[in-house]
């Protein structure tokens, strides 16, 4: 028993996730999952140790019966191969916070006659809730560019989803570039535009592939400035305060 805990924990981590955002609480995992199923948010659930996966929802939650029921995948195939392996881990963000969990696919079910996987509500959930730096997402129309140098000389062009203080999201949209998790990136360059290129040293906390609307996956890198000085601090302040205000002024054009 204490191996398959073990794997379990293996399969629902790595090595950036903290362990300070895991949910144990059945009401607590219960209300985050009712959450992701109002709009509902598009879970990548994966299997076969991550090498195949659907694109599901949370259509319901039955605390009182260990239920969960989540929308049957678009191939049928891949349906049934999942059922077969029994176990998936699903993958999304809500509110700009990552969300994964691990749990049991029981069985084809139908749920408001519509197909459906029901599922066992899973033993726990990671969500990082909380951030030590205010996070500003950015436009994905005329993204903000990252280039990080690769050993070849050439450069790796990356998106940057979001930035703080502390750090940047990327997003490599080809799916080319998958660093390790503690991998120092020296020398990048970020372009903020209308207020210049930083060049500075990111410490890789997290990959992962993220859907989008569309069905297509991205690879999502999550990280951290290394040794930030106070004059790029100081620009990126400025940079995140400005973009707050362009984005005040679109949604009260709205």
């Amino acid at each position: 028993m204490a191996d398959e805990a073990e794997n379990k924990k293996t399969e629902l981590f790595d090595g950036g996730d903290d362990e300070r955002f895991l949910l144990t609480s059945k009401a607590a995992i219960a209300n985050v999952l009712v959450d992701l199923g109002k709009r509902p948010d598009i879970l990548t659930a994966y299997f076969n140790q991550g090498h195949e996966y659907i694109l599901t929802a949370v259509l319901a939650v039955m605390p009182e019966r260990n239920l969960l029921v989540l929308d049957y995948g678009a191939d049928e195939k891949l349906n049934q191969r999942l059922l077969e392996y029994g176990r998936a881990v699903c993958v999304t963000k809500h509110d700009n916070i990552n969300i994964k969990f691990g749990c049991n696919i029981l069985q084809r079910a139908k749920y408001q006659d519509r197909q459906a996987l029901a599922a066992s509500l899973p033993e726990s959930l990671f969500r990082q809730q909380r951030r030590e730096f205010f996070r500003v997402a950015l436009p994905i129309v005329n993204a903000v560019k990252c280039y990080v140098p690769q050993p070849d000389g050439s450069e790796m062009v990356l998106h940057v989803a979001d930035i703080s203080c502390g750090g940047a999201g990327l997003v490599d949209p080809q799916r080319r570039f998958n660093p390790e998790v503690g991998t120092l990136l020296a020398g990048c360059r970020i372009v903020l535009p209308e207020t210049g290129t930083l060049v500075l040293d990111l410490v890789v906390r997290n990959s992962f592939l993220q859907a989008q609307n569309d069905g297509n996956q991205v690879r999502r890198i999550g990280c951290a400035f290394a040794g930030l000085p106070l004059d790029k601090n100081a620009v990126i302040q400025r940079y995140i305060h400005r973009v707050q205000i362009e984005q005040k002024a679109l949604q009260n054009r709205g």
